[in-house]
């Protein structure tokens, strides 16, 4: 049995269950403009960039647009955005490249600006105004500067609103790392939340950490429920939790969207979960729900359900859930006539910009028919994890390939055909590659391929495996007929 992909967020009977993103979608960001939510994750260096969600209920999300076109300096990564409405404006700090980023826009879904430079360094920048409308931007290890009045560029330095406590010695991290900074007010107090412990490493290395004070420049006093969101032991279904956002919903109820690693699926990278808030009678707050229970969903209509993984290619436009590795050729990619036509570019699978998109499914097959007319033409059928680190199976010189961990691990005989149908089935992290000249009579290569270890604890980036398409060498390869399924 299969559907389009398995995992639903609303279990239909007024509650949900975690992911509310299944895939990746690190360092959260979400604010609500009256009715509606809106979040921005991390893209890192896929473009196009900063993915914008839309909710009406933080638990169904649909990709709303990416506002950024163009990586900024030479492929520098694109991490931790913070999105908000501020007057009749909205605004997206980022930080890439050893400094930190703005752009703006009157609408949320069109018409953003290029990025501005703020020439600030440190990062995971987080906007908070004071009780005076000042704005600021928090910055790691708990700093924080003076925006102009415009938000698109900073007054004086960086300073430091208080240094994070230490770490017990006896808990298992990364080290030390106050960053991820945002601030929300309640009843009278800032209250500052940041992450500490490391993104990755052990399992129980992250988590988000709270202060509260009556004054934007302190005092500050660490919440005595500390750390807020923390996996305590290695077993637990969801680890490395942390960097986490508030939201209030519309009911006055408090939520925080925090990400996460899957336990035993680290290569699906960090997924999105949303936990309930709840305020104690002397003004503080902790997260009341274990991150893998069912909890009542928030006030609000669910959205209809995200466009299908599958694609006909049969729409002037990529569909949004697409994006190129890196920053290639703008006309690499269109679609004509039911067809994705790629040019090929680069001299290997490495170099040539792959087509990706995001899913968090344990098990799945995706199957895609393959024409080429030029035997200088290499195309495929990937799961990528980054430029050296990929996985699939090709078509070279009329001749399947199979790749594992970047390089040529098989290669079979010639095909004598232009019309090929590749797939690939992900059996809870077992890879199997198939190839066929007809679509029907399937041959399966003989080497499966362990996808476990293939994680940011291995190759760092803090990156994931995401089916893709490519092609190198010369002239075009055409894609017809997508097909994903995620298996039970």
């Amino acid at each position: 049995m299969y559907l389009e992909n398995i995992h639903k967020s609303d279990l239909g009977n007024g509650y949900y269950m975690n992911p509310i993103l299944n895939g990746d979608y690190p360092d959260p960001a979400v604010f609500r403009d009256g009715d509606d939510y809106y979040l921005c994750v991390s893209t890192a260096i896929y473009l196009p960039g900063l993915t914008i969600f839309h909710s009406k209920d933080l638990v169904h999300w649909q990709i709303l647009c990416h506002p950024l076109k163009n990586l900024v300096g030479s492929k520098n990564a694109v991490w931790a955005p913070d999105i908000l409405k501020y007057c009749d404006k909205y605004y997206i700090y980022f930080c890439s490249g050893g400094t930190n980023y703005v752009m703006w826009s009157y609408k949320i879904d069109e018409g953003w600006s290029e990025p501005i430079d703020l020439k600030v360094r440190r990062i995971d920048p987080g906007h908070i105004t004071d009780e005076n409308g000042k704005r600021f931007l928090l910055l790691s290890d708990n700093h924080i500067v003076e925006l102009s009045d415009d938000g698109l560029s900073v007054v004086g330095e960086p300073r430091q609103l208080f240094g994070a406590p230490s770490i017990p010695e006896t808990w298992d991290t990364e080290g030390e790392y106050p960053e991820a900074p945002n601030i929300f007010k309640k009843d009278g107090y800032y209250y500052l939340t940041y992450a500490d412990g490391g993104t990755a490493g052990p399992a129980t290395s992250h988590m988000i950490m709270s202060a509260r004070a009556k004054n934007l420049n302190g005092p500050w006093e660490m919440s005595p429920y500390n750390p807020v969101v923390h996996t305590y032991s290695r077993s637990e279904k969801w680890i490395s939790k942390g960097h986490g956002h508030f939201v209030e919903d519309t009911e006055g109820k408090w939520w925080v969207i925090y990400h996460a690693y899957e336990n035993g699926y680290e290569s699906h990278g960090r997924k999105l979960l949303l936990s309930p808030v709840e305020f104690t009678e002397d003004g503080w707050f902790k997260v009341v729900k274990k991150a893998d229970e069912a909890c009542l969903k928030p006030a609000g209509k669910a959205l209809n359900a995200q466009p299908l993984l599958s694609d006909t290619f049969n729409k002037p436009m990529l569909d949004k859930k697409w994006q190129v590795f890196g920053e290639g050729p703008s006309d690499k990619y269109t679609q004509t006539s039911d067809e994705l036509v790629v040019t090929a570019s680069g001299t290997k699978v490495g170099d040539c910009n792959p087509l990706t998109f995001i899913t968090g499914d344990h098990s799945y097959e995706i199957s895609v028919k393959l024409t080429l007319n030029d035997m200088q033409t290499s195309a495929g059928l990937i799961l990528q994890y980054n430029q050296n680190i990929f996985n699939g199976i090709a078509i070279e010189e009329g001749r399947p390939v199979l790749y594992r961990l970047g390089r040529a691990l098989w290669r079979g005989k010639s095909l004598d055909s232009s019309e090929f149908w590749l797939k690939l089935i992900n059996n809870d992290q077992y890879l199997s590659c198939y190839y066929s000249t007809d679509g029907a009579s399937y041959k399966k290569v003989s080497q499966v391929i362990n996808l476990i270890p293939q994680t940011n604890n291995a190759y760092g980036g803090f990156l994931s495996l995401r089916p893709g398409l490519f092609a190198f060498g010369e002239g075009m390869a055409r894609f017809s007929k997508l097909c994903y399924k995620g298996l039970k």
